[in-house]
């Protein structure tokens, strides 16, 4: 929420400049073996270079999706000569979510940016930051800690490149548009075990391809 009203405040600084457009709407994002879909929303600004291209960016941040899958870890015990059994297993669930956050460019066909119906499509970078959250079952914390490492919450952050395509229309009130967006992961960066422990191929909820879906809104501003 806190980066999703840092995008207003960046949408703002862009009011001045002329047909600058602003949108926003609900996004829903899939990771390529995931079995859940992460829905969310997302704000953005539009800026044409002539009628046929335009340079956007938009942040994007969804809801949690939890994994089926719970786990087990070893809590070891802080004074293991006082303590026993000296280590003991304890389960944990996880869940993830996702913030995006994209910018690159759009060719219109069509009626082109600001007018009728037009298709488009372009490229794009996106810098994707997935919050992973754990909640253990119960244990005895004044005897027992977590391994090094491994805390209750985590990020991967991830470098990506894609592509953009979408249809839109005007309207006397706006513009309502929908897009897709395939992306890739060329870097993915995990802050902590817990993070680290999330790829899709061990039974996590993190994968590097990911599609979404954006449904929205945009007025342009003379």
């Amino acid at each position: 929420m806190r980066q999703l009203l840092l995008a207003g405040f960046v949408v703002c600084s862009f009011l001045g400049i002329a047909q600058t457009g602003v949108n926003g709407g609900i996004t829903m994002i899939k990771g390529f073996g995931t079995p859940k879909a992460y829905p969310g929303i997302h704000l953005g600004v539009e800026i044409p270079r002539d009628d046929q291209v335009s340079y956007f960016g938009r942040i994007t941040g969804t809801l949690s999706n939890k994994n089926d899958n719970v786990r087990t870890v070893n809590v070891e015990a802080i004074d293991p000569t006082t303590t026993f059994p000296s280590a003991k297993t304890i389960d944990y669930e996880t869940k993830m979510n996702y913030t995006n956050i994209e910018g690159g460019t759009r060719y219109y066909f069509g009626n082109g940016y600001d007018y009728g119906w037009s298709a488009y499509g372009g490229s794009m970078f996106m810098l994707s930051i997935n919050t992973v959250r754990a909640k253990f079952g119960d244990y005895d914390q004044s005897l027992y800690k977590l391994p090094d490492g491994f805390t209750d919450k985590g990020r991967i952050i991830g470098l990506n490149l894609g592509l953009n395509a979408g249809v839109k229309n005007h309207f006397s009130f706006g513009m309502l548009y929908f897009d897709m967006t395939l992306a890739y992961s060329l870097y993915a960066i995990p802050s902590n075990s817990l993070a680290a422990g999330q790829s899709s191929a061990n039974g996590g909820l993190f994968t590097p391809l990911t599609f979404s879906f954006n449904l929205g809104f945009r007025k342009d501003l003379y």
